[in-house]
């Protein structure tokens, strides 16, 4: 239905024309304001930027999984080339065995890599090396090694192994290195087997293993070997920063029997 607003004068028989007529919207045909439509605007830009940081997080989330996924594939490879490298020699030969790729100056940038992360407190002389180290890179581990994702962006990853001397106290569980219980080169040690021989040189030889449970102090000390397989790489989530990821098996020496911790 349609309306029309006429003045006094505007009358038909008044012969006088119509000045005006205004028309009357039709019911549903009102619109926006402009305080409307500005409120409608920022209300959807609020919310599409709360989805967008969602989204983004999740992403991101997503992919920092991804890495660490890899990260984990990658230490427990490390951990199959030692058992690998091993399998084929008595216990009381682990350690020649698996430093035999590992130089000191490798070894020395391991042992940096993994104490900036905090992934190691183990000093550069509890560690194993060879003075003459395999240049055959295939075929033994190496200290440091890098690799590249299969992700988008090839993430680098850095797989850091080291062989810690570390030697357990009869009836405790922990393995301490000759730095923590304090041996030096004045000790006095001696092995049980023969208590007339020092056992104070063979300790404290990055590259030679001790032959046997030894005395220092008022305790009785088995020899073993701890194998630490670190890897790092860049934290996508917080630029600067190193993520890591770290997995170790206690070998014992003495005996052809390899504990996991």
């Amino acid at each position: 239905m349609e309306y029309s607003l006429r003045t006094a004068g505007d009358a038909p028989d008044s012969g006088v024309a119509a000045s005006r007529v205004n028309r009357l919207p039709k019911r549903g045909e009102s619109g926006f304001t402009l305080v409307e439509v500005l409120v409608a605007i920022v209300v959807l830009s609020i919310t599409g930027l709360a989805a967008a940081q969602f989204a983004i997080t999740a992403i991101r989330t997503s992919y920092a999984q991804q890495q660490r996924s890899t990260a984990v594939s990658l230490g427990d490879d490390g951990m199959e080339r030692m058992r690998a490298q091993i399998a084929n020699v008595d216990a009381n030969q682990y350690l020649d065995e698996l430093i035999k790729g590992m130089g000191e100056t490798s070894v020395t940038a391991a042992q940096k890599n993994l104490s900036d992360v905090g992934a190691i407190a183990s000093q550069l002389a509890d560690l194993s090396y060879t003075s003459s180290p395999d240049p055959d890179k295939s075929k033994y581990i190496q200290p440091v090694r890098a690799t590249a994702g299969k992700d988008a962006k090839h993430t680098e990853y850095t797989v850091n192994t080291v062989v810690e001397r570390c030697f357990r106290a009869s009836g405790e569980i922990s393995c301490k290195t000759a730095s923590q219980l304090g041996i030096s080169r004045s000790s006095a040690t001696s092995y049980t087997a023969n208590t007339s021989t020092s056992a104070t040189a063979d300790i404290l030889d990055p590259g030679k293993t001790v032959s046997g449970a030894f005395t220092f102090g008022a305790h009785t000390y088995m020899p073993m070997i701890r194998v630490v397989v670190g890897v790092t790489w860049d934290d996508n989530m917080h630029q600067g920063k190193t993520c890591l990821y770290t997995t170790s098996e206690l070998l014992d020496i003495g005996v052809d029997n390899k504990l996991i911790i």
